[in-house]
């Protein structure tokens, strides 16, 4: 049977109608790509980053080998410096275990951790002091041969890491005498146990990023020391109740070679601060340290230890925003004094500190 031709030419003009109207397919609408999201700024690295804690506890862990646990704290006598480094964009970490501010060699569980970094100071560094000379005892740490010395106040190393300068102690009380919390412990593991906090510190150092070692830093004012400026002789012979007619002397003391300034001078030379010597009938020794532009950092007086170690110091005449607080020897006489005056903080070693700054306060004003 033949097929209808009118029907198969229907069919097939039916498929051409069919096949020529398929849509194309459907364009698809490109997505777009999210960005990436960027890391967090890097930010300055704290004391806690600077150092794992338990290298911190086991650098002051005793004789006894209970674990400790370090509490920050700021040894009286290191307040000023710590001002200094601060002030000049560097980071000062310390921590203390035992009794806070014990006196000087006698039986204490008190020891004491300090870390300075000073950045961009890398091309200034110098071995540690020792004696009237650079020490010569050196480690390997950290992929740089760092300066050792050990003594009286007890052992520290030093070295360039990336391009700061670090220095790292470790102190005790009664260490030369009896009572230490490191009698009866080989030395030879103190010191073991201070180089791994010394080379965690140069190595988070040489590895942090630039923005990590920048530090909130103050507009120093340096200029040529003038202590004739700030001291004035015949208020001081007067506020020390000299005999009339005695003579002040007021001189600048020389700040030494960097081989014996170490890390402390070169925080001053960066901070325009200097050191001025008091001389005169009935002062031992006195020197006084001006520090222009740390007047914002003087609350560190009130750090912890810090606030133990000092006290109060009540001034006449003295403006409202004037702050002074002085340090007291075991043996109760006056050392150290420190004032706060119209943006420069001076620090006062020696005979009468209180009767000098007294003078400082009423010259400036």
């Amino acid at each position: 049977m033949r097929p209808n031709t009118a029907v198969v030419a229907t069919a097939s003009l039916l498929l051409l109608a069919l096949t020529g109207c398929v849509a194309p397919p459907a364009s698809t609408t490109p997505t777009a790509t999210p960005s990436p999201t960027p890391p967090p700024a890097a930010s300055a690295l704290t004391c806690d980053e600077l150092v794992p804690p338990e290298l911190v506890g086991a650098a002051l862990e005793g004789a006894d080998g209970v674990a400790v646990e370090p509490v920050p704290a700021v040894k009286d006598r290191d307040v000023f410096d710590g001002m200094l480094l601060e002030g000049v964009g560097g980071l000062p970490c310390s921590w203390r275990v035992g009794s806070g501010m014990p006196e000087y060699n006698a039986p204490s569980d008190w020891a004491y951790l300090r870390i300075d970094v000073l950045p961009g100071a890398a091309d200034q560094w110098v071995p540690l002091p020792s004696g009237e000379g650079p020490s010569s005892d050196t480690r390997r740490l950290a992929g740089v041969d760092a300066s050792f010395s050990a003594g009286d106040p007890g052992w520290a190393f030093s070295a360039p890491a990336g391009d700061a300068w670090v220095d790292v102690h470790l102190s005790a009380a009664g260490l030369t005498g009896s009572g230490s919390r490191f009698a009866g412990l080989d030395t030879g593991v103190v010191i073991d146990r201070l180089a791994a906090v010394a080379e965690a510190a140069f190595t988070t150092v040489q590895q942090a990023a630039p923005a990590q070692l920048e530090w909130p830093a103050l507009q120093s004012a340096p200029g040529e020391p003038d202590c004739a400026e700030v001291l004035d002789g015949p208020g001081l012979a007067a506020a020390l109740q000299l005999p009339e007619g005695s003579t002040i002397v007021v001189a600048p003391v020389d700040a030494g070679t960097s081989a014996t300034a170490g890390l402390p001078g070169a925080v001053r030379a960066a901070a325009g601060a200097f050191q001025c010597r008091v001389e005169g009938e009935g002062l031992k020794w006195t020197t006084v340290t001006v520090a222009p532009g740390l007047a914002p950092l003087v609350d560190r007086f009130a750090a912890p230890d810090g606030d133990a170690g000092f006290e109060p110091l009540a001034l006449t005449g003295a403006p409202t925003d004037v702050r002074a607080v002085i340090q007291r020897d075991a043996d109760g006489a006056p050392s150290l004094a420190d004032v706060s005056i119209a943006g420069t903080v001076y620090e006062v070693e020696g005979s009468a500190p209180a009767a000098i700054v007294q003078a400082i306060v009423d010259h400036a004003v």
